[in-house]
Order: structure tokens, then sequence, then C-alpha cells
């Protein structure tokens, strides 16, 4: 059963994993508090993506954003912890919000394993949750959302868990044999008749890797995949992927997976289709490029399972010590499978830019830019919107117990 009301559960999870940082010996390792505050002005000219110009939206108001960032590390382990709220004021109730998230991350090293357990916990109007945003601080692929529903007409809460488990052990010196899960809960306070339907999505996956030489690493996968939408039918998955790893220097990577999967969308109807996952990463000290394309078969607040095209591409650059810049894309299409109810076809595009100057050392001037355009193919009609948001970033002098 999925419970609608996790603001409680939400709160205690936060203070058990922040009490646990506090009680790190801090002998044992260094510990550090990264606060950050962000204040700003956000102007939106479509803020519901409305297909009919004269029932757009266009709001401005005031955004405040509070965070700080928990860090633990010893010679064998790392953790993290992130409090934030995002608060919007523009005056209307449709459109105000209080946005809450809380991350975690923690990772020990072993002699021949690794044990990884991330947590992504979430409380928000459903116009920022279900509306994919580009993040220009993500450099990992594998942390990128598909979960969307594309309803953002829709006024209602969402909360949100994620919780990502993962093990690695090294079988030898040329190969390396993992696991992982994939764990989210998502629940809505309303729904509005079935427009959005809570969900618990499973993905299990087992890897192996060899090391083919000193560039080439070959990858195997096995997922599997659990939908569970409220007051339908579970939907099930089943996928083998094959690929390589290939190191082209020792600041960019290429990776390529490509595969199948058969999903049991109903029981008895089964559907094939292609799924793959390619991805350049390249870190140099003042560039960083993520660019990715994904064919992925997953579900949402829609009800139903759908095939997602994306392509992602993420390019920051430091220009100078005071000037840094980033451009970013993010486009999906989806197209439900066979059967299904509750997705319709559409294309997706966002676009953004990004300005931050520092003033100093701890307080810069953003600016930033997104064009969003959402198309429904069935229908034929679509809809964009322009979003501007300035604002003043203050980042105090971290607290730590580094001499």
């Amino acid at each position: 059963m999925i419970y609608k009301k996790f603001t409680g559960l939400f709160g205690a999870i936060s203070i058990v994993v922040l009490m646990a940082f506090w009680n790190v010996d801090a002998r044992a390792g260094n510990w550090r508090i990264e606060p950050q505050f962000r204040v700003g002005v956000e102007k939106d000219d479509n803020a519901a993506l409305s297909i009919r110009t004269d029932e757009e939206a266009n709001i401005s108001g005031l955004l405040l954003d509070a965070s700080a960032e928990f860090k633990y590390s010893s010679p064998t382990t790392v953790f993290s912890a992130t409090p934030r709220i995002i608060s919007r004021d523009y005056g209307d109730p449709e459109f105000d919000s209080d946005d809450k998230f809380f991350r975690f991350n923690y990772r020990r090293d072993g002699k021949s394993s690794i044990f990884r357990f991330r947590g992504d916990m979430s409380r928000e109007l459903v116009r920022t949750a279900e509306r994919i945003d580009t993040d220009l601080d993500i450099d990992d692929p594998d942390e990128i959302p598909v979960d969307d529903s594309g309803r953002i007409g829709i006024r209602d809460n969402r909360d949100r868990f994620q919780f990502i488990p993962d093990y690695t052990y090294k079988l030898s010196s040329v190969s390396t044999l993992g696991f992982g899960l994939n764990y989210t809960v998502v629940a809505y306070d309303e729904g509005f008749g079935g427009f959005l339907n809570d969900y618990t999505d499973l993905k299990a996956k087992f890897s192996y890797r060899r090391t083919l030489s000193e560039r080439n690493t070959a990858i195997y996968e096995g997922t599997y995949l659990s939908y569970d939408p409220e007051n339908r039918d579970t939907a099930n998955g089943y996928a083998l992927n094959v690929g390589v790893e290939h190191r082209l220097s020792e600041k960019t990577v290429l990776r390529v997976l490509v595969g199948g999967e058969v999903t049991e969308v109903l029981p008895g109807q089964r559907e094939s289709n292609p799924v793959a996952n390619i991805s350049l990463i390249r870190r140099l000290e003042t560039i960083t490029l993520l660019a990715q394309y994904q064919r992925v078969i997953s579900g949402g607040g829609g009800g139903s399972l759908a095939t997602r095209d994306i392509l992602n591409l993420n390019l920051t650059r430091r220009l100078n010590d005071k000037i840094s810049a980033g451009l970013g894309v993010r486009a999906y299409s989806t197209t439900p499978l066979q059967g299904t109810i509750g997705i319709e076809e559409r294309d997706y595009v966002q676009l953004r830019a990004r300005f931050i100057w520092n003033l100093s050392r701890t307080i810069a001037l953003e600016a930033n830019y997104r064009f969003t355009l959402l198309q429904r193919t069935v229908l034929g009609d679509s809809a964009n919107s322009n979003n501007i948001v300035f604002s003043l970033n203050w980042r105090p002098s971290r607290f730590s117990n580094s001499k």
C-alpha cells in the first residue's frame, strides 16, 4: 500500500541521518558543513505550459533557496547529507510553493569490494516536480531522473522517495561483479481523478565487467523492472545489455550499452523494445562535459509504462577566476507501450543557460534562463515558456574539524 503522507517520515529520516553524522567520532576522519543561501527574483511567461495563449499564467516573484551539505570522510568511508528548501512566492496560491529535499550518499571501500547507498527524498509542487529541469550540477549520467509524467498543468503536491544501494566485488585483477537496486515510491496528495497515480518502481541490476585492455572494459548487464501503479495492474520487464567502456584519455570516458527489454504490460501481453545507454563524460580543469542518449522503458505518474528516448547535454566552463558559464539541453520523446492508458505521445525540450559572477570568495551573482517546449503529438498542440531567475548567492565559510 502506498501512503499519501510522507512528511513525518521525511523529517524523521532526515533527523536520523544527521544525528548519525554528528555522532561520528571526529578523530576517525574529517567532517565539514557547507551551507549555501540564495535569494532571487523569478519570472515565467507560461508557468503551467498552457497550450492556449489566453490562459497563459505570467507570474513573477521571490525565490529563496537554503541548503547545507554535511560531509564526513575517512580512509575507507565517505558520507554526505544535504537538506534543502526552495520557497517561491508569486502572490498566487496556485503557484506558490515550499519544495523540500533531502539527499544522502554513503560509500565504504573494502579490500576487494565497494558498498554505496544513496537516497533522495523530496516534497514538491507538481509544477516544479513533473517538469524536468536541466541540472548543470549533475556530472553523473546515472543520477538523472526519468520518472516524469508531463502533467504540469495540475496543482498538486508530490512526495518522492528513492533509495539506491549497490555493491561491487572485485573477483580478480580484471573482472568485477556488481549488484544494485533502485527503489522509488511516489505519492500525490490528490491525484485529480486518475490523472496522477501513486506508484512504486523497482529496478534490480546485475552486472559483470571485464578489463580487456588499458583503455577498454567489457560490460554485461541484466535488469529486472517492476512498476506498480495504484489501482492498476503491475507491469514487469526483463532486459539484457552488453557494451564497452572506452577511455579516450585520462579525462574522457565513452560508455556504450545496447540491448533489448521484454515487458509484460498486462497479464499475458508482452512487448519487446530495444534499449540503449550511450554517454560521454569529459572532466578537465576548467571544463566539464556530459553528453548522454538513453532509450529506456519506465513509468511515472501517468500510471503506465512508456518508451522514452532521452537526450542530455551539460557543458560548464570556468572562463576565469571569477566568471563561469553553463549550457544545458534536456530533451525526450515519450511513446506509450501497446495497450497502456494514461500516457500520451509527446516531445519535450528544455534549453538552459547559466552565468555566474563571483564577486568574492563567498558571494556571487547568478543568472539563469530556461526555454521549455512541450508538444503533444496526437493532439497536435504545443506550449512553451521562458523562465528567468536572477539571484544573489551566499556561500559562507565552511565549518570543519580541519586545522
